[in-house]
């Protein structure tokens, strides 16, 4: 089995399962847009994520990280542009 879902830039592939033809161990990846061209998310930002607590710690960690990276641009730009 495998479904592809988008939500704004971002997206997730779900592969395998018990209905594929071999046997695989079910997994997500999650995806964001490689450009302003996209139709879906298409660039892998993880691993192959096999449990709830794996998806968690990896949203969590990219939730965390996107905080400092916006509290570092933002202050980059205040530098910049005082106004």
């Amino acid at each position: 089995m495998k479904i592809e879902g988008t939500k704004g830039r971002f997206g997730f592939h779900f592969v395998g399962g018990k209905e594929e033809a071999q046997p695989i161990n079910a997994n997500v990846r999650f995806y964001v847009m490689s450009s302003a061209l996209s139709r879906s998310a298409d660039l892998a930002i993880s691993p192959h994520l096999m449990t709830a607590a794996e998806i968690d710690q990896f949203v969590d960690d990219a939730i965390a990280s996107l905080q400092a990276i916006r509290l570092d641009a933002k202050s980059a730009l205040a530098t910049e542009n005082p106004n």
